[in-house]
Formats: structure tokens, C-alpha cells, sequence
């Protein structure tokens, strides 16, 4: 290979070798080599994913979650796929002439083995191939920090979602995917989960992607009964393919019972860890109606959501 590899790619392989180390084996597999990037301080690796709208504490997170999680599954890939991915990012620097591997070259080559670990990391949080090859190409070929004439211009969009769902017989409620002890249920074709599908409706209208109905229609069989937290992961998984990434969520509860304060903590960590944000980025409030209309009667639960969604572009200043 007639290329050498930058000071940021070596210093990516330093890295991943020594999280490897951490996690007990001798080479690194490809979750290891993403991994090292993404801690790198300062990492050009940083820089490229902001500008492609992920923040790299979101990407960590997913990585962890697979090499700490998923037991022996998560650590099956053999260092095969690192070597494998490192050869590519190779070429892509021959053929860009540069001679340099850079981290943008690496990432790249992530993006086009979506069957390795990283790779299906970065497909996940809707970083296809197709995104990264849109990177500009002075970005990629920089070490260090990104050239000043680049800028990562931010895009802000607001959504807001609504659902409700009236009681029946039943052994509990779901709301935000936790499991509320009542002696009834909330009815729905689904599980009938008002703060997931608020938070569902919230995320695809900001993006611009659609709603809840129409992605999971109650005329398919296949939603009969869905685990809506099911739902919501795809939903994001749908937002992220369009662009956008999810910043904050904000639900309130309405409904005489349940009460959602002592359960506020476990949906708050529910809705985040499917989001891909921090806890502190979800909140979930509980209010009554006031003995007024069908959740004053105690009939049903009524949910808002309003979901705050953020786009990364590179603009030349």
C-alpha cells in the first residue's frame, strides 16, 4: 500500500489497541478502532460527525452499549474487520492521491462496511454510506482541526406530538415504556402507550417525516399489540435517515391516575436511552385535568410532546 497513516489514524489505532487491552483481548475489532476516535480530544473524528450531525458522546454511548451489553455476541467480530476497514480507508486515500489515511478516510470505510461492528453503529444513527461519502473532501484530507473556512452551520426544528388513550379492564398501564401497576390498561391497537406515541408524533413531524398512523397503521395486523417503544425506535431510526438528530423531549401526562411521579425517573431513562440522549434531555411531567372533560372523569390518559431536533450542515464562511 502506498499510503502512510496520518497522526490522527495512528494515534486512533494507539487508542483502539488500549480499549481492547481494556476489554481483554490482544487486537482490536472494529468497535475498539471507533471507539479510540471518538475519545480522541480534539480528533478530527469529532469534527467530521458534528458536521454530519451527530454528536460524538451519542456514538460512544452506542459503542459501549454493544461492547459491554451484548455479551460474547458484541465481542464475536474478530480483528479481521479492523484490518479490513484500516485496507479500505487505505485506498480511499490512493485514490484521493493525498497518500495520507486520515480519520475522515477511516470513518468512511466504516460507513461502507455496514456488516461489521462499527459499521452498524454509525448505520444505526443514520450515518449511511451515502452521508459520509457527502463529506467534504477538505475535511476528510485534514489533520487536525478542520479547515476555518468550513463552519458546521446548525439547524433547529420544533415538533409536537399528541395522543390519548381511553381505560379498560386490564393489569397495568404502559406509559414511556414503563409498566405502571392498575387494575385496567390503557386501550389502543398497540400497547397503548400515550407518551411514547406523543413522543413518536412529536419526532417525525419536526423532521418532516410523516406521523405515527401513517408509519404504524392500525390497518396492519403486524401493530396489533406493538411494543410502542418498539415504534419509537424506529421512528428515530426514520429521523435520522432524514438528517436529524433528536436534542430534547419534553411530555406532559395528563390523567387523574395513574400518577406519573413516582415513575417520572424510569420513563425519563426509557425515552432517552431509545432517543440516544442524555436523561437530563428528557422530561416528563404529570398534570390533572381538573375533574374536567374525559380525563377529569377518570375515562383515559392524554399525552403532549413537544421534541426539539437539530441538523449539522457544512457552510464556507
Amino acid at each position: 500500500m502506498g499510503v502512510r497513516f496520518g497522526t490522527g489514524a495512528r494515534k486512533a489505532i494507539d487508542a483502539a489497541m488500549v480499549e481492547a487491552e481494556r476489554h481483554g483481548l490482544d487486537l482490536p475489532n472494529s468497535l475498539h478502532l471507533l471507539l479510540g476516535m471518538l475519545r480522541a480530544p480534539r480528533g478530527t473524528a469529532s469534527q467530521v460527525l458534528a458536521m454530519l450531525g451527530m454528536p460524538t458522546d451519542l456514538l460512544v454511548r452506542a459503542v459501549e452499549s454493544r461492547l459491554s451489553g451484548a455479551g460474547a455476541a458484541a465481542m464475536a467480530e474478530s480483528e479481521d474487520a479492523a484490518e479490513s476497514i484500516l485496507r479500505a480507508a487505505g485506498e480511499e486515500a490512493e485514490r484521493r492521491g493525498g497518500g495520507v489515511v486520515t480519520e475522515g478516510d477511516i470513518i468512511r470505510a466504516m460507513g461502507h462496511s455496514p456488516f461489521s461492528g462499527a459499521g452498524r453503529v454509525l448505520l444505526e444513527a443514520g450515518l449511511t454510506a451515502d452521508r459520509l461519502d457527502e463529506l467534504p473532501m477538505d475535511v476528510a484530507a485534514t489533520e487536525g482541526p478542520a479547515s476555518p473556512a468550513l463552519r458546521p452551520a446548525v439547524r433547529v426544528r420544533t415538533g409536537i406530538g399528541y395522543d390519548s388513550h381511553r381505560f379498560g379492564p386490564g393489569d397495568g398501564v404502559v406509559l414511556g415504556g414503563v409498566l405502571i401497576p392498575a387494575s385496567q390498561r390503557l386501550v389502543g391497537h398497540s400497547d397503548g402507550d400515550a407518551v411514547a406515541h406523543a413522543v413518536t408524533d412529536a419526532l417525525l413531524g419536526g423532521a418532516g417525516v410523516g406521523d405515527i398512523g401513517e408509519m404504524f397503521p392500525d390497518t396492519d395486523p403486524a401493530n396489533k399489540g406493538r411494543d410502542s417503544i418498539e415504534m419509537l425506535h424506529l421512528a428515530v431510526e426514520r429521523v435520522r435517515h432524514a438528517g436529524w438528530t433528536p436534542s430534547q423531549v419534553d411530555v406532559t401526562v395528563i390523567a387523574e391516575t395513574p400518577r406519573v411521579g413516582p415513575y417520572r425517573n424510569a420513563m425519563r431513562e426509557r425515552l432517552a436511552h431509545v432517543l440516544g440522549v442524555s436523561v437530563a434531555d428528557v422530561m416528563v411531567k404529570g398534570k390533572t385535568n381538573e375533574g374536567m372533560g374525559f380525563v377529569g372523569r377518570g375515562e383515559g390518559v392524554a399525552a403532549i410532546a413537544v421534541a426539539t431536533l437539530v441538523a449539522f450542515e457544512t457552510e464556507r464562511r
